[in-house]
């Protein structure tokens, strides 16, 4: 994999994410700080989404379709 730094990095970010929203949900947050965190979270599983597509399938992958 090319990206494997950026994909690392973008899981990372995701994970971190996912750590704030318990934390929310543990303190009893503001809902409103829990839509801007859910919302990252649904960028970074987009970007992540992006950056496999563009990656070139390997003939095991291939062989799949």
């Amino acid at each position: 994999m090319r990206n494997r730094n950026l994909v690392t990095r973008k899981l990372d970010q995701l994970e971190t994410t996912l750590i704030t929203l318990q934390q929310i949900v543990n303190r009893q947050s503001p809902i409103e700080s829990y839509r801007t965190n859910i919302g990252k979270a649904q960028a970074l599983v987009e970007d992540l989404r992006d950056m496999v597509e563009s990656e070139p399938m390997s003939s095991k992958e291939l062989n799949k379709i």
